[in-house]
């Protein structure tokens, strides 16, 4: 049952993102370690996806985020800050929660490049109640 939760959690995220434009695909490293996916709802809006392996938990997780943007807020680099969910899967148990990530972004000029280093503080609801960090250093390409 908890496989078809997170599927079914993993199709709708999906769905809703890749059927919007622009789109971003690429690799965050860090705490979780996996690929990355942006997709631009307007100039200031991006919902992103990390479909992940956490080495700290040694479980796999998907992050959904919806994140406004304030581009060029420090010449070149922008601000991002925006609340999602988080789903853990282990081989036992099932984790739910919820994060607030805050991003620097870099959109490297004249090119479809975006580098981004990202902080999510956040806490779990499912097993039990307790804070957790998540973050690492993201790149991608801008289609």
């Amino acid at each position: 049952m908890k496989k078809i939760v997170v599927s079914l959690f993993a199709l709708i995220v999906l769905t809703a993102v890749v059927f919007s434009a622009p789109l971003g695909l690429g690799v965050k490293v860090g705490e979780p370690t996996g690929l990355y996916i942006r997709s631009y709802t307007s100039s200031t809006s991006f919902a992103g996806i990390t479909a992940a392996w956490s080495f700290a938990n040694d479980n796999f997780l998907i992050d959904s985020d919806f994140n406004a943007l304030s581009p060029n807020l420090f010449g070149d680099i922008g601000f991002s800050y925006g609340a999602g969910l988080h789903v853990g899967v282990t081989s036992s148990e099932l984790s739910v929660g919820v994060r607030m990530p805050l991003a620097l972004n870099f959109e490297i000029p004249s090119t479809p490049v975006l580098t981004f280093l990202e902080l999510a503080p956040g806490f779990n609801v499912i097993p039990e109640t307790k804070f957790n960090l998540s973050g690492g250093l993201g790149f991608g390409y801008i289609f």
